[in-house]
């Protein structure tokens, strides 16, 4: 049975930077090397811990998941998929695959399954285990080392272990049809919070909505919103005309709500023909 991480065993390729994000860390850089510790440049750069690496849609039918992202997202497809099994969308800054097998341990179907980037990958399936998750043992793939895991409320994710140079997607993606924005909804927020600060070294401040944290880490932008009933991945996609999107979800057999201003934007609440929980935003 095919693997629904496939697409990672492909050579990485670097990715266009997002303006905003690349003229901030060239501020950084810059005051670093003025005004910041003189040994500063000296130092190695610290890798990523818990960037989410690759993002699977997992449903019920992937053909109709290939039709209903094409005609939304204008998603492309490798010509590698298995029809009816699984697919792996091509030109985006994040790789996302859709997979139609058994569930991921932890994900309710359909549902989304989080891979995140580690850099020593026992240490950090030691860790889970730790925390009160479960880790299955560290295995190889044609595209790296990955570990299945379960956080300590029963949410699913993965880890895998990339070199510490591996480039790191968009902050908030660059190109229509990018993840701009994860909202992981684990249940209890506070226990999540100490959960990934020790996994991962996230921090958190206080986020815009009830029982809501945004997360200081993570790439693409993270965020946790608390609460029962709730899909427990969420992502916000990049659109550049979000009316003629809401539009095309609901030709499509989806639902979406009338775009909304936002302090960051213009968004709406979606729902795909599969029953995947997203959000739309043009940013």
């Amino acid at each position: 049975m095919s693997d629904p991480l496939d697409v990672l065993r492909r050579p990485l390729a670097p990715r266009v930077p997002d303006a905003a994000f690349a003229a901030q860390l060239r501020k950084r850089i810059q005051r670093a090397l003025t005004e910041g510790d003189p040994m500063a440049s000296q130092r190695e750069p610290t890798a990523p811990e818990g960037d989410v690496a690759y993002i699977s849609l997992q449903v019920d039918d992937s053909a109709r998941a290939r039709q209903f992202y094409g005609t939304v997202l204008g998603w492309r497809f490798g010509a590698d998929d298995e029809l009816g099994h699984s697919a792996q969308v091509e030109g985006q800054s994040l790789p996302v695959g859709i997979w139609a097998g058994p569930a991921s341990k932890g994900v309710h179907k359909p549902g989304v399954l989080l891979a995140h980037r580690v850099r020593d990958i026992a240490a950090s399936t030691a860790a889970v285990r730790s925390l009160g998750g479960s880790a299955g043992d560290p295995h190889r793939e044609p595209y790296g080392v990955v570990a299945d895991c379960v956080d300590d409320q029963g949410n699913g994710f993965a880890l895998v272990e990339m070199p510490p140079d591996a480039p790191r997607p968009p902050i908030n993606g660059a190109r229509p049809g990018d993840v701009a924005y994860i909202t992981i909804s684990p249940g209890d927020e506070a226990r999540a919070s100490e959960f990934f600060a020790s996994l991962f070294g996230w921090q958190f401040t206080p986020g815009s909505v009830a029982r809501g944290r945004q997360v200081s880490g993570p790439i693409p932008m993270v965020g946790l919103w608390g609460g029962p009933g709730r899909q427990t991945i969420t992502l916000m996609f990049l659109v550049e005309d979000i009316a003629a999107a809401v539009q095309r979800i609901r030709d499509a057999g989806g639902s979406a709500t009338d775009p909304e201003e936002q302090p960051y934007g213009i968004t709406s609440d979606c729902v795909d023909d599969q029953g995947i929980a997203f959000n739309l935003g043009q940013l």
